[in-house]
C-alpha cells in the first residue's frame, strides 16, 4: 500500500471518528456521571447487606413472582355457588 493510501485511510478514519464524537458527545460527557452512579449504587448494595432478614431462608421474604392463584387452588378447592340463577341475553 502506498503512502497516499495510508494517509487516505487515516483521514477517512479521522472523519468517521469525529462524526461519531459529534453524535455521541452527550454520552461521552455523561460517562463520569454514570461511573459515579454505579459506584454509589454498589456502595449502597455493599453496605446494606448486613441485615439478612430479607433473604428467602429467613422467612420474612415475600416472593413477588409466585403465582398466587396456583397456591390457593392447591390448598383448598372452590366452593359451589348457592342459589344462583342465570338469564338469557336477548339479542
Amino acid at each position: 500500500m502506498s503512502f497516499l493510501g495510508i494517509v487516505t485511510l487515516v483521514l477517512i478514519a479521522l472523519i468517521i471518528l469525529s462524526l461519531l464524537f459529534v453524535f455521541f458527545k452527550a454520552f461521552i460527557l455523561l460517562l463520569p456521571v454514570a461511573l459515579i452512579a454505579i459506584a454509589i449504587i454498589w456502595l449502597i448494595g455493599f453496605t446494606g447487606r448486613k441485615n439478612k432478614n430479607n433473604m428467602p431462608s429467613s422467612g420474612n421474604y415475600y416472593d413477588w413472582f409466585k403465582n398466587v392463584n396456583s397456591t390457593q387452588s392447591q390448598s383448598r378447592p372452590r366452593k359451589q355457588a348457592k342459589n344462583v340463577t342465570t338469564k338469557d341475553i336477548d339479542k
